[in-house]
């Protein structure tokens, strides 16, 4: 059958990922470049301002008329480079951002391929990428008469400074004020003087890229952050007992001001305890994780651990009790033994191999031909989302969280899996160093009713306000309540 018929005939969905290779590899082109700038053409750029002031120097002492003429002529040199850089930087400025769609459109589509490739829109692809050069084209066009007449008038103060040199050197001869021999030595050196700066100018337009491609991180590192990690400084070690609460957080993402996501949020969650968030997209669930990590600051209220605010904890203090299992787990191109262990060092292999086991991986590592050794390749290519999601699970494990944040944690599970492992971490207790055992305070957000309704708190919110608040059983008794609804469409949704 032809392809294009047939993928005509197939549906195809597919997560969205990041388009980070493209970035990652102009990043090391544009790094690449840097350091050829600073290596080579820094040199060659003294280079060239030595020979000027020399060659400017020897034609003063040979002849110091023709040395005062070469002083006065040295302006219109710098002005002639200067407007031809000048227009160079501009036209190469415009020319990047003209391209900058078809950039993008590139990008996108070799990031998505197989969603390109499922639906046949190669050649509309194709078409709009001919459509996003059409206009870079007739800009090319326009700035390249306009950067010709640049280097026209460039060109001709050139020549006209020669003119002007070569005439008083004749006049010199003329009038007997130098001889032969020294007009020719101090022209010589004057038109030295004019091959290093046109060579100096061919320079600059390379290091005002290099400064070009380095000002978006002298940005950001001249932006200030309003979370400061070591502020302020760790006073205690001891350990968080995991309470928290939200009392009247209001919230907009600084992208987005106009867009409130949270509305007078208000919560209590108890240590120990397993409270499940619940609710239609967009209704402000993973918001709320966000805010307890401190990626963002409420713009009203408080969020609270343990009866203070997160923003008088040491934010890594505050981060090393608390672990995050996305729906989108991120892995590292290394062993699976050094992914589950990724920042819980001094971990023993026991250790390593009793997390696996309560995240449902253990048989599936066993089974491979390096076992733990195995490389996950990048971002976990060589695995499975459901793998990689189990993996993720044993790694937040292995950190002994006070607080477990599982935002779609379980969603690539099979049902089985999915109930060994949310029953392992509802059941879980740490004891370390001598202390009590104690069990963690989870929060869970999942779309799938199966996976909450052993908490024991499930909170429903909409429009970033919470709407009922309890048990399964006592959330289901209400006949017209939300999650009531939510429950019998999916029950229905199984049935079928």
């Amino acid at each position: 059958m032809n392809a294009v018929i047939l993928r005509n005939e197939i549906g195809w969905f597919e997560q969205p990922k990041n388009s980070v290779g493209f970035l990652n590899s102009r990043i090391v082109g544009d790094t690449s470049m840097i350091k050829t700038i600073i290596s080579d053409r820094m040199s060659l750029i003294v280079q060239c301002i030595s020979s000027i002031l020399i060659a400017t120097g020897l034609s003063t002492v040979v002849n110091w008329r023709m040395g005062l003429v070469a002083w006065t002529l040295m302006p219109f040199h710098f002005i002639a480079g200067l407007v031809q850089v000048r227009s160079a930087k501009g036209f190469a400025t415009d020319f990047s951002t003209s391209h900058r769609k078809l950039i993008s459109l590139t990008s996108e589509a070799v990031s998505n391929i197989r969603t390109v490739a499922s639906f046949v829109q190669e050649d509309e692809i194709l078409r709009k990428a001919d459509l996003s050069l059409q206009e870079p084209m007739r800009k090319s066009r326009v700035e390249s008469i306009k950067y010709g007449a640049v280097q026209g008038t460039a060109l001709f103060l050139w020549h006209t400074t020669h003119a002007i040199a070569m005439s008083f050197t004749i006049m010199l001869l003329d009038k007997d004020l130098a001889t032969f021999k020294n007009c020719v030595r101090s022209y010589q050196a004057f038109a030295m003087t004019i091959s290093s700066i046109t060579e100096l100018w061919s320079l600059i337009p390379m290091v005002l890229s290099a400064i070009a491609i380095l000002d978006p991180a002298l940005d950001i590192l001249d932006r200030e952050t309003q979370i400061v990690p070591d502020v302020p400084k760790l006073h205690s070690e001891e350990r968080l007992a995991g309470d928290v609460e939200f009392q009247d957080v209001s919230f907009s993402y600084p992208s987005r001001p106009e867009v409130i996501i949270l509305d007078g949020f208000n919560l209590a969650i108890e240590p120990g305890q397993r409270v499940a968030l619940v609710g239609s997209s967009g209704s402000g669930k993973s918001t709320v994780l966000a805010l307890l990590l401190r990626f963002y600051d409420p713009c009203e209220g408080q969020v609270l651990v343990d009866g203070k605010d997160i923003r008088d904890y040491n934010l890594r203090y505050l981060r090393k009790h608390i672990g995050l299992v996305q729906q989108e787990p991120i892995l590292f191109n290394m062993s699976i033994r050094e992914n589950i262990s990724y920042g819980n060092e001094g971990v023993s292999e026991s250790e390593i191999i009793e997390a696996a086991m309560e995240a449902n991986i253990h048989e599936f590592i066993s089974g491979l031909s390096n076992g733990y050794d195995t490389m996950v390749g990048d971002k976990g290519s060589q695995l499975s989302g459901g793998q990689k999601q189990r993996i993720a699970i044993a790694r937040t494990i292995l950190k002994r969280p006070t607080i477990l944040l599982l935002d779609e944690a379980t969603s690539a599970l099979d049902s089985e899996s999915e109930r060994v492992v949310m029953s392992s971490l509802g059941t879980k207790e740490w004891k370390n160093k001598g202390e009590l055992s104690r069990k963690i305070t989870s929060i869970t957000i999942a779309h799938r009713i199966s996976t909450v309704t052993s908490a024991d708190v499930i909170v429903v919110m909409d429009k970033g306000q919470v709407v009922e608040m309890g048990s399964h059983e006592s959330l289901v008794s209400a006949s017209n309540g939300v999650y009531s609804k939510l429950y019998r469409m999916h029950s229905k949704g199984v049935k079928d």
